[in-house]
């Protein structure tokens, strides 16, 4: 009876995994239902045969421009080369915006049923992902009441993501007081308020994460390849983080990947002799003297070299590439032995250091924490000794521990029955650890000068741009050299400045995004100190022409020929402006002193900037959303709801008070107002009656500029003009009207 129903088990374990086989097959009818020919063409590809042409050449290359570029974008050259996968440009405008990739030609990416995934994606050069689609797979998720529309789904939300932080895939919780949260299914540690939560697929957590995992690490190895900087504390930007060889555990310590020390009983009792008021733990004193109290190992895993190797793929893909951000250092150590770092019997506060193990570099102290830490419950490095335990240690770029600097770890151990470890009571034991050559600034494939991006092509691809910014920066220049030719004349300068005004906004600030602002100042100011990101910086060559026209003016202009005539969030708001005028909105002047204090203000909002910059770029970057200029002219208003109502709050200001942004809160403004403190000229014409008694300029001024004494501040004036129509205007300012009445009645003037 007992072999019979063995039988039968047998034949129903059989039958359960035929019909999962063929339901896997049966319902995954946009992935798995493929021609012959085509799966042919997928299925039996030689190393020299890549995927990305043989779609982009096929019937699926609407489908994929549907899903993976940008709107009015399309596909520019397929870029080969012998040394690395096949790219294919995206152009939108006539210009090289980004980058089309085949996940498995850059990575090899495999999913649960360890088969490829065939995966099309894209990058723009800030480094966001334009979108991605999924075109072949042979995951088993029909068993699992999953369709493709699912993985789809899935993948739809990696569009607008930007790859210089890592993803935390999450799942929901339900049927529980929790329901609602969210839980990630693969947890790392340290900080990880920076990491995007992406929503997994519920029981295809695997795949979930596959999926993830193969798009992020081929879009950062593309990003590095063509120069993208993604971050200026990138590791990718110090560390060759792509060359891979499979190694086992020995030949990683031998090539000196992986550090160890071994400590024994002995080594325990013999340095405590020299601490006369304390003993040796009572656990080394009974044992034998070659007995290993640990054996400790230590490694940075950045490197796919050494942390596949330690932590098997797809553990090095969860929790060193994609769920982790590109500045964060990780070390992996080991422990075998009886003793480790601390006691699992016991709970440990996350933010209370662990007292007896501490990394040094350069003299300073490392300390290591309990929320820095993600044990693991084994490795997956080949022919390696078991351990007692293992982990991951997280350091954010803040803690600034540098990867490619020799580097101490101190390993402590107190006296018998001590209860804390002191100077007096403990023995110390030190591991040295410099991460191999071959992972330093090796790569041929990147400017190890930290020019990463080649600004010289872009420049190329946007020569049409180029020519009419620098036209627009001299046509701006030559409208304030030439002033006295068209303010004498009210109407012509009236039209000159509505249409110039005009261009600013629509081309240079909606059509080619040229609009400076505040994080450009940030960057540049980081790139000198750094000595590195120049060539990031010159990315936009609008915004770098309008910049060195603005600079190269101040000794002549001060701040007017940016904030007066080149900026176009100065231009939107003065043509608003301009519109409230003429459908007779009456207009809020400021008594002067409340004028003077208002304007204080930028100055304190460009000082709190600064000191955010200084302590965190990222914290910086957040801070300056105060200013409108990403809401209104770069994305042209497509934006979040607070941001566009925060615009619409400045603008509907602006209608009253003209360029009230400008004038009250912009940052940008104050920095070049005290940089623009170098003008050496003054081309402004004033005559000698004006202030005491004529005040005719101080009411023609829309930005309260010109003083009851009727002095101009400079850091204030914008230069539109208006009072030097004013000065010609025989009919308006009160002292040529008296004078060209005093010359018809023969009086002397």
């Amino acid at each position: 009876m007992n072999i019979i129903i063995d039988n039968i088990k047998v034949f129903i374990l059989l039958f359960f995994c035929l019909f999962y086989l063929h339901l896997a097959h049966a319902q995954s009818p946009t992935m798995l239902s493929k021609s012959k020919s085509e799966v042919k063409i997928l299925g039996e590809i030689s190393s020299d045969s890549w995927i990305l042409p043989q779609y982009i050449d096929g019937d699926k290359k609407k489908e994929i421009i549907s899903y993976v570029l940008p709107e009015n974008a399309k596909f520019g050259n397929i870029i080969e080369n012998s040394d690395v996968p096949p790219l294919i440009e995206i152009i939108k405008e006539n210009r090289i915006i980004g980058y089309a990739f085949e996940t498995y030609d850059w990575v090899e990416g495999l999913g649960y049923s360890r088969k490829p995934y065939h995966i099309i994606a894209g990058i723009n050069m800030q480094g966001i992902i334009t979108g991605v689609r999924l075109m072949w797979h042979t995951e088993p998720i029909a068993i699992l009441g999953r369709t493709d529309e699912d993985l789809h789904e899935f993948l739809l939300q990696l569009k607008g993501i930007n790859i210089n932080k890592g993803i935390s895939i999450v799942l929901g919780l339900s049927d529980s007081v929790l329901e609602g949260e969210t839980v990630a299914m693969r947890r790392t540690a340290g900080d990880t308020s920076k990491l995007q939560p992406v929503d997994g697929i519920s029981r295809t957590t695997t795949t979930s994460l596959l999926l993830n995992d193969a798009i992020m690490r081929a879009a950062r190895k593309v990003a590095r390849y063509k120069n993208i900087n993604l971050d200026n504390k990138d590791l990718g930007n110090i560390l060759n983080l792509e060359i891979f060889e499979k190694q086992e555990w020995n030949k990683l310590i031998e090539n000196g990947s992986i550090s160890s020390l071994k400590i024994t009983s002995g080594n325990i009792v013999e340095n405590f002799k020299f601490l006369d008021s304390h003993k040796a733990p009572r656990a080394a004193r009974l044992s034998k003297e070659d007995r290993i109290w640990t054996e400790i190992y230590f490694a940075i895993v950045n490197p796919e070299g050494i942390g596949a190797n330690i932590l098997g793929r797809r553990w090095y893909d969860q929790y060193v590439v994609s769920g982790r951000n590109v500045d964060d250092l990780v070390i992996w150590l080991g422990f075998l032995g009886p003793a480790s770092f601390y006691d699992k019997s016991k709970s440990y506060e996350e933010n209370i250091p662990y007292k007896n193990l501490k990394i040094i570099q350069n003299g300073k102290t490392f300390e290591l924490t309990p929320k820095m830490y993600k044990p693991l419950p084994f490795h997956h490095a080949t022919k390696a000794p078991d351990l007692i335990e293992q982990g991951l240690f997280y350091f954010s770029k803040i803690q600034d521990l540098d990867p490619t600097k020799e580097m101490e770890l101190k390993y402590l151990v107190k006296g018998d029955k001590e209860e804390n470890y002191k100077n007096d009571n403990t023995i110390k034991f030190f591991i040295n650890y410099k991460i191999p050559e071959q992972y330093i600034n090796q790569n041929t494939n990147k400017d190890l000068s930290y020019e990463k991006y080649n600004w010289k092509d872009t420049w190329q691809n946007k020569s049409s741009i180029v020519t009419l910014s620098v036209l627009t920066v001299l046509f701006a220049s030559a409208l304030l050299t030439f002033k006295n030719i068209y303010t004498k004349y009210r109407s012509i300068h009236q039209f000159i400045r509505v249409i110039f005004l005009l261009w600013i906004l629509i081309w240079l600030g909606w059509i080619v995004g040229g609009q400076i602002s505040i994080i450009h100042l940030a960057a540049l100011i980081q790139a000198i100190f750094d000595g590195r990101g120049f060539s990031s910086f010159m990315a936009e060559p609008a915004i770098v022409i309008v910049g060195i026209g603005a600079i190269i003016s101040m000794p002549i202009w001060g701040r007017a020929l940016f904030c007066g005539w080149l900026c176009p969030f100065g231009a939107l708001q003065e043509l608003l402006n301009k519109l409230a005028l003429f459908f007779g909105i009456k207009q809020k002047r400021l008594s002067e002193k409340n004028d003077t204090f208002v304007k204080k203000i930028k100055y304190g909002v460009f000082f709190i900037l600064g000191i955010l910059f200084l302590y965190s770029f990222d914290l910086g970057l957040s801070a300056s959303s105060i200013e409108p200029f990403k809401t209104a002219i770069t994305f042209r208003f497509n934006a979040p709801l607070l941001a566009l109502i925060w615009v619409s709050i400045i603008l509907f200001i602006g209608l009253f008070v003209e360029r009230a942004y400008c004038r009250i809160l912009c940052p940008l403004g104050a920095a070049v107002a005290i940089f623009g403190k170098i003008r050496m000229f003054n081309f402004l014409h004033r005559r000698i009656e004006c202030g005491n008694p004529c005040k005719a300029c101080n009411v023609e001024c829309p930005t309260q500029a010109i003083k009851l004494d009727g002095k101009i501040d400079m850091n204030e004036c914008f230069q539109c003009l208006d009072c030097q129509v004013m000065y010609f205007d025989k009919n308006m300012c009160p002292p040529l009207v008296s004078k060209y009445k005093n010359i018809k009645t023969g009086q002397t003037y």
